[in-house]
C-alpha cells in the first residue's frame, strides 16, 4: 500500500501526451520498456502465440435499466387506455398530447429494453503480436432507439500506443482504469482513445494488465490464467455479443 500511495503522490502532474484526458491519474511505462509490475490479466478470452484476446467490460448500472422498464410500463399502459378507454382522443389537442405521451414513454422503454438486452456486456480488444496491431471492437450505441447502433472494428498500430491510468471519485464509480492513447506516429499527440479494463478497486490490477500486455507484445512469456476465470452475467443473446467482420477476424488471429 505504501508503494500505491508513492505512486499517486509523487508521481508528475501532467500527462506527456496532449490532450490530457480527464481522470488522468498516471502515465503508464513504455510499451518497450522493462515492466516493473508483474503480469497478469484480469480476464483473457483467448491467448496463443500469434494473438490474445482480451474482454473490456462496462462499468453499466444494468439494474437501474430494468427499473426503470419496470417503472414505465404503467404510464404507458396508462397513456394507451386513455387513448382507447376514456375517448380522450375526442379533441385535437388531447389526440396529439396522447401520441406524444406514447412516443415519448415508448422510446424510453425501448432504449432501455435495447440497450440491455443487445448491447454487448463486454467488446473484445485483440493484440497480434507477430503483426504488431491492435483491433478493437467498438459497440457505438446512440441516443435515438429507433436507430442503428453500429459496430465499429478500429485498427492500430502497436508502436503509436501508449498506456494511461486513469481515477474515478464519483458516488456510483471509484477506482482506477486502464486507457490506450493512440498517438500520431512520433509524437505524443493523440489522435484516439479506448478503454481497456472496467473500473476496478485496486490499482495493481492496472499495473498487472498494461504489464501483462507489454510483455506479450515484446514476445516475451506471460502467465496463462487470468486473476478472474468467470465472465459477469449478462442478459444480452449470444448471437448479438460481437460479430467481427470476415476480414478482420481473420487478418486479427494470423500471422502476415
Amino acid at each position: 500500500m505504501a508503494e500505491i500511495e508513492r505512486t499517486r503522490h509523487q508521481g508528475p502532474s501532467r500527462s506527456i501526451l496532449t490532450p490530457q484526458v480527464d481522470y488522468w491519474e498516471e502515465d503508464l511505462p513504455g510499451r518497450d520498456e522493462e515492466q516493473p509490475y508483474k503480469p497478469q490479466l484480469i480476464r483473457l478470452n483467448k491467448k496463443n502465440d500469434t494473438w490474445m484476446e482480451i474482454p473490456c467490460y462496462t462499468n453499466k448500472s444494468w439494474g437501474v435499466l430494468w427499473f426503470l422498464i419496470a417503472i414505465l410500463i404503467p404510464p404507458l399502459i396508462f397513456v394507451v387506455y386513455m387513448f382507447f378507454g376514456a375517448k380522450f382522443y375526442s379533441s385535437v389537442g388531447g389526440c396529439l398530447l396522447i401520441f406524444f405521451g406514447l412516443f415519448v414513454l415508448s422510446s424510453f422503454i425501448a432504449f432501455s429494453f435495447r440497450a440491455v438486452m443487445y448491447s454487448p456486456r463486454w467488446t473484445p480488444i485483440r493484440f497480434n503480436r507477430k503483426r504488431q496491431k491492435v483491433y478493437v471492437y467498438e459497440f457505438q450505441q446512440g441516443w435515438n432507439p429507433w436507430a442503428r447502433w453500429p459496430v465499429v472494428v478500429k485498427v492500430f498500430d502497436w508502436q503509436d500506443i501508449y498506456g494511461e491510468r486513469l481515477f474515478w471519485s464519483g458516488r456510483y464509480t471509484f477506482g482506477s482504469q486502464l486507457v490506450c492513447a493512440v498517438c500520431s506516429p512520433g509524437t505524443h499527440q493523440v489522435l484516439h482513445r479506448f478503454p481497456v479494463t472496467p473500473v476496478v478497486g485496486d490499482i495493481r490490477m492496472v499495473w498487472a494488465e498494461w504489464s501483462h500486455i507489454c510483455q506479450y507484445m515484446q514476445g516475451r512469456g506471460v502467465p496463462t490464467t487470468p486473476m478472474f476465470t468467470d465472465h459477469p452475467a449478462s442478459w444480452t443473446p449470444e448471437g448479438h455479443q460481437y460479430r467481427w467482420p470476415e476480414d478482420l477476424d481473420r487478418e486479427s488471429k494470423t500471422a502476415p
